[in-house]
Parts: C-alpha cells; structure tokens; sequence
C-alpha cells in the first residue's frame, strides 16, 4: 500500500484556506459624505499606492466635462478647469494654481485616478468645499456633512442619553456587559474622545471607532440594559431594566381572629386601623455648580485650528468636569447637552433658575498656556444694597462679587497646586454680570504650542479633576458656614 506524503494532504486544504479568504476580502472603496448626497467610490491599487476615479469622486456633486487628449486629461467642473498629466504628479487647478498629488497621476481606459491620500486637499481647490479624509475607515467627508452626537450620563434612573445633530437609524446589538451601536450609512464622527470611562455602577465606558463600512459605538454596561431611539431619530437612550418589585408578603391573620383566643365584646368589635402615611415624594437636590459651555450651534466660538472649534472642546471639558463632581458628590446640572444655541441672556436665566451656588463659564482658547479665571468687571454693591434690592440685568452680579472672587481664588489655588499655570482677572465677561449667584468664567488654553492639545483626553481629564477638587473643597467650605 502505498502511503502518501503528509505534504499531499496538508496543500489542498492550504489553497481552500487560500481561496476562502480571498472570496472573503471585502470589496475596497471609500465612502463620501457630501451636504446634498452620500455614495461609494471604487479604490484602484496601483504600486501599493490606493486611487480613486475623479469621475467617481465629482460627478455627484456638480457638473463635470472630462476631455482626454493623448496622456493629458482635462477636467472642467462647474466651469472651472484643471490639467492633469499621466505619470505626472503635479496637477495645474485654475489658471495658474499647482498642487502636488504626491504620486503619479493615473490614466486607465481615458478615465483619471489620483491617489485617495490627496482627495481631502485636491477638492477644495476644484469644488471649493473643505474636506477630511479618515483613512482607517476609508470615509471622506466633504462641506458640512459630519453628523456629531454628545452623550450624558443620568441618574433615577440610570441611562446615559446620546443626542445627535440628524436622525440616524443605529443597528442595536446587545451581549453580557455590552451594547453595540452600528451605524452603517450616517457620516457620524467622533468627539475628541475615542474611550470615556464613567466608572458608574450602571456605566463603566463608552467606547467610539470608526471602520470600514461604518462606525461602532459601544457601552460598556454592569447591569442588564434596553435601548430605545426616539421617533425622530436624534435620541438614542440606554437604561438600565429595573430589578423586579420584591414580593409581597402575605398579611398575617389578627389576633382577634385566633380561635385559640376568646373574644370579649370590647375585643370582638373590628379594631381601628391606622394607615401609614403615604410617603412625602422625593424633592429633587439642589444643584451646587451649574456648567455652562460656552457657544454651541451656529456660534462656533474662536477657530482653535484647521480641525477644531471652541464649541466642540468647551463641551466635552464640561462633560468631564460634571463627572469629575458628581464623582466626588456635588450635584452639577449643565446648560447645553448637545450642539445647540443659546444666547448670553438665556445662559444667565438658566443660571438664576437653578437655584445654584455656583456658575461656571467654560471657554477655551489658542493662545496663552494653562488657566485664566475671570470674575466680572462691576462696580461693588452699594451700602445698604442687598441681594434683595432692585439691581438692573446688567449689575445684578454686583452683590454677590465677594463670593465670585472667593470662587476664583480657591480655583486658581488649586490650579497652582497642580502644576497648571493660572491667571485670575477681571474682566466685562458676558453673562457673569447678570449672574445672581458666585460666578466665575474659567477659559483654558494648551500648555504648549499646539492648539490641538485642547482636545486631548488626558489634557481635559487633567484640568477636569484639578478644577472639580477646588469646587468640592469650596462647596465643603461654603455648606459648612451656618
């Protein structure tokens, strides 16, 4: 009998391994968020270098001429023309304007590619619109198209609440200690922050990743959790189920009705029975510090650089910051959640109404380094002004300017003790003069030369917890005094 050799049995199964995968490779192209449409472009692997058609890439969004003429393409979008040369990488846009490809233009079957690396600054030249290119997910997204979300963490009951700036249509997944969110088609990004953890007894993290074909959310939950999306799509709210209602215990037989007992006329009569008082209903706490990112919405705020805005970095700092306090137990409401807009006014109405000790204004800025504290500049309150006495809009800070430079001095302490440079001022800093309780606008910049900093994780965790441990110290100081 002949026996054949391991060798022989061992390469038929190698090429089905072989062939499996290679059935399995998923199909390679980049996905395009523009305004007005979404779509998919095919990617051309040329010398290891990834392509896209320029066809591909414009068509969607304008009108478009190509005209080939031996080894030069030129391309007219929206009547603007560009020339570009096979096997050159230096393409001419407009009339006189040059920009390097950074590797060889492509001319395939009289169709142009260019390397996908140079798409994000290639169209802003010819269609005049930014760009961003997310190359591990393969995502390019052009104008206005990112969708952006914000998340928070509340309490009775525990669920943490994600706001989106347009409906999506998540699919849900859930396992032992996870929720997964996949978002296929919606040009969702993140917010600066790929990982928060919570380190709440429902709500351990959140983590963010984009990939190819869409993006994932996952929390990471220590209780058996549901999901539920709102009708119009923008709210997507994960809570924790409830434990089921303890038993009830059945009632035990009276006295009165033992046998065993003999019932005297006085005893025999149905004894008067009192209830217990139904339970006085929960009052909500009261808030010590109310956050207040500032701008939000269509009000942007300072352009920290190419890629970030004060709007973005004052609310993902006062997200840190509210869990930095509530961590170390002091109640903290927030004026926006999300993106949204408010005005200086209502900003100060919604600080009165809280019935807060504290405000706290967030803003951020490029230049300088570190911290700077800013109380407003108004004149002291009158003899014999009180709080109660009629004070304009404008002034109505004036009587409270010895608790809001008390405030601003045990922060700057605390950042000093940290190691973060800090700079107390006065300063017309709107709303705070129209503030009725401690007020203090606290504006961080990056410690080097980087604006980027500003986004960082572990920068903002940073001037989170060195910020909520001067508040705790103060609100300890403040609740103390009878």
């Amino acid at each position: 009998m002949l026996r054949r050799h391991p060798i022989f049995e061992t390469v038929p199964v190698l090429l089905l391994v072989v062939l499996a995968a290679a059935f399995a490779v998923e199909p390679r192209h980049i996905s395009v968020y523009a305004p007005q449409t979404s779509y998919q472009a095919d990617i051309l692997v040329r010398g290891n270098v990834d392509y896209v058609g320029l066809t591909d890439l414009l068509e969607p969004l304008g009108r478009l001429e190509s005209h080939v003429k031996g080894k030069k393409l030129t391309l007219i979008f929206n009547g603007a023309e560009s020339e570009f040369q096979e096997s050159k990488r230096e393409v001419r846009v407009g009339a006189n304007a040059k920009f390097d490809l950074g590797a060889d233009f492509l001319l395939v079957d009289g169709r142009g590619y260019v390397p996908v690396l140079s798409a994000s600054e290639l169209l802003p030249r010819i269609a005049g619109q930014p760009a961003e290119f997310h190359p591990t997910a393969r995502r390019l997204f052009i104008g206005s198209s990112q969708l952006r979300y914000s998340a928070e963490l509340r309490h009775a009951p525990s669920r943490l609440v994600l706001s989106f700036t347009a409906p999506v249509k998540p699919s849900v997944s859930t396992e032992k200690g996870r929720v997964h969110l996949l978002f296929r088609r919606e040009p969702l990004v993140g917010n600066g922050t790929e990982t928060v953890v919570y380190n709440d007894p429902f709500l351990q993290s959140t983590t963010f990743s984009e990939q190819p074909g869409g993006v994932e959310l996952i929390a990471n939950v220590q209780q058996p959790s549901t999901v539920a999306i709102a009708p119009d799509g923008r709210t997507v709210t994960i809570a924790a189920v409830p434990p089921p209602a303890p038993p009830v215990a059945p009632a035990q037989p009276s006295a009165a009705a033992s046998p065993s007992i003999a019932a005297s006329p006085a005893t025999a009569a149905s004894p008067t029975v009192h209830p217990s008082p139904a339970p006085a209903p929960a009052t909500p706490q009261r808030p010590f510090v109310i956050l207040d990112a500032s701008h939000g919405g269509s009000e942007s705020g300072a352009v920290l650089s190419s890629t970030l805005l004060e709007k973005t970095v004052t609310l993902a700092l006062a997200r840190r910051l509210q869990k930095e306090l509530e961590a170390r137990g002091v109640p903290t409401v927030l004026t926006r959640v999300a993106d949204n807009q408010l005005t200086w006014d209502q900003r100060a109405v919604s600080a009165n109404t809280s019935r807060a000790t504290l405000y706290i204004a967030l803003h951020a800025s490029a230049t300088g380094h570190g911290v700077r504290l800013y109380t407003a500049m108004l004149p002291a309150a009158q003899p014999g002004q009180g709080r109660r006495s009629f004070q304009p809009w404008e002034l109505a800070q004036s009587p409270y300017l010895t608790q809001s430079n008390t405030a601003a001095a045990a922060l700057a302490a605390q950042c000093a003790a940290g190691g973060l440079p800090v700079r107390s001022l006065i300063a017309p800093v709107r709303p705070l003069g129209s503030v009725t309780e401690a007020a203090v606008a606290i504006e961080v910049a990056p410690l080097g030369s980087s604006p980027d900093e500003l986004a960082a994780a572990n920068y903002q965790q940073r001037i989170a917890s060195t910020l909520a441990a001067g508040i705790a110290a103060l609100r300890g100081k403040w609740e103390a005094v009878p």
